[in-house]
């Protein structure tokens, strides 16, 4: 039989064991974080996770990426049915402005490391008054990459203005020996992203331009943009043959081979680029003229917000704190060289032509690609509208950079009441 006092040390072992599974299982929570980006999954799992998970002992992360071409549905689907990931990876401008307006997100308006950006790199993922839903991460660049032995073999120079640029790619074309651009027509979106929108901010003059498209004070026809169309247009005499056919991969695959000169192309494709060994420079956009403004593409990329149905709030808010970290942006940009942090803190970047590139932003001034906020939220699309009408002009010749400019103008008036003017 057991003593009163041995009635009571049990009594309070077992509330002491209960208290500690109490404590355990109040601890113990695993997050999840949707993303699009598959090929990141060794980055999060090997690296940034690890680190988080080692200063922060009882949350767990997972990091849960979905095939990019079906994350938009497979989000909407989850979300919409009340379930969904914790953290969600937030697609720029006028998806994730149509997101916001379905409640998907908790805002971050009060959160403390929002304020660690400014209001360019937050304004991609901001309400219609501003407010930001979600957590910049990373940006990304687009120039030109180019072949150091090439230049050096041919006596070529970096252009530094888009004449200069014509006869760096007619030296090249007339050596017989390489082609000037890997460059080709298959795939439409690079047309736009590596192509118009890379060298175009030089004549509509970055935010000046975009910005008069959205406020209707600008149009597709006016001068510049005409000129920014022309000026894409008088790389065609200098694509290799069969370009229509020439796809984003063949075009890197052709590069690294050593049998072309240049690569337009994004920085986020820097492991590709140096996969073969290959000495590799790179340059931004060259200016429209004779000491004019250089003007540099910086398209925000990915930022993270809460799901407003997410069930475990208050761990997720603490992982989103610490990708507002400087420790976390020097992870995670050295992991995925390519991708630059958007906070106003300096990061380091130990990849060598990662380095390079986020230098072409000193001196320029930084613009988005140009249609993807609020001109491409109705119908038709703008973003998608350039894509199809560059390839029909850069296959073609039926379709002038006049007559390009033209339809995209119409296109966009049809739906979007500032360009109703």
């Amino acid at each position: 039989m057991l003593s009163k006092h041995g009635l009571l040390n049990g009594a309070l072992v077992s509330v002491a064991a209960l208290m500690m599974a109490g404590s355990a299982l109040a601890e113990d929570v695993t997050i999840k974080l949707g993303s699009w980006r598959t090929e990141d999954i060794a980055v999060w799992q090997d690296k940034i996770i690890p680190a988080f998970e080692a200063k922060n002992p009882g949350i767990k992360v997972e990091f849960a990426p979905v095939n990019t071409n079906e994350y938009n549905a497979a989000m909407q689907s989850q979300i919409e049915a009340g379930a969904g990931p914790d953290l969600l990876t937030c697609r720029p401008f006028d998806v994730n402005r149509e997101w916001i307006g379905r409640g998907y997100f908790d805002s971050l308006a009060d959160f403390d490391a929002i304020k660690n950006f400014d209001e360019t790199s937050k304004v991609a993922w901001t309400d219609a008054k501003g407010a930001p839903y979600c957590l910049p991460v990373a940006a990304v660049l687009a120039g030109f990459y180019y072949n150091i032995d090439i230049f050096k073999e041919l006596g070529l120079e970096v252009p530094k203005t888009a004449d200069e640029f014509v006869k760096v790619l007619q030296k090249i074309k007339d050596s017989g020996k390489y082609e000037p651009l890997a460059y080709g027509s298959a795939e439409s979106w690079q047309l736009a992203y590596n192509g118009l929108y890379n060298i175009g901010p030089s004549y509509w003059n970055g935010e000046e331009g975009r910005l008069g498209l959205i406020d209707g004070t600008k149009k597709l026809t006016d001068p510049e943009f005409v000129e920014a169309f022309k000026a894409f247009a008088a790389w065609k005499p200098f694509l290799p043959k069969g370009q229509a056919s020439l796809q984003y991969a063949d075009m890197t695959q052709l590069f690294t081979i050593g049998r072309a000169a240049i690569l337009p192309d994004g920085s986020w494709n820097i492991n590709q680029v140096t996969s073969t060994g290959l000495n590799v420079g790179v340059f931004g956009p060259p200016a429209a003229k004779e000491g004019g403004q250089r003007y540099l593409q910086e398209m925000p990329d990915m930022a993270i917000g809460i799901n407003a149905a997410g069930k475990h709030k208050d761990a997720a808010k603490t992982f989103l704190a610490w990708l507002g970290t400087p420790e976390f942006q020097e992870l995670y940009v050295n992991a995925a060289p390519g991708f630059f942090a958007m906070s106003s803190t300096p990061v380091t970047y130990t990849n060598a032509l990662a380095q390079k590139f986020a230098d072409l932003k000193t001196g320029a001034k930084l613009t988005p690609r140009l249609a993807l906020d609020r001109l491409s939220a109705g119908n038709p699309p703008l973003d998608d509208e350039i894509w199809r009408v560059l390839q029909t002009m850069m296959i073609g010749d039926n379709v002038t950079p006049e007559k390009a400019a033209a339809e995209l103008q119409a296109g966009l008036a049809s739906w979007y009441a500032p360009q109703k003017k």
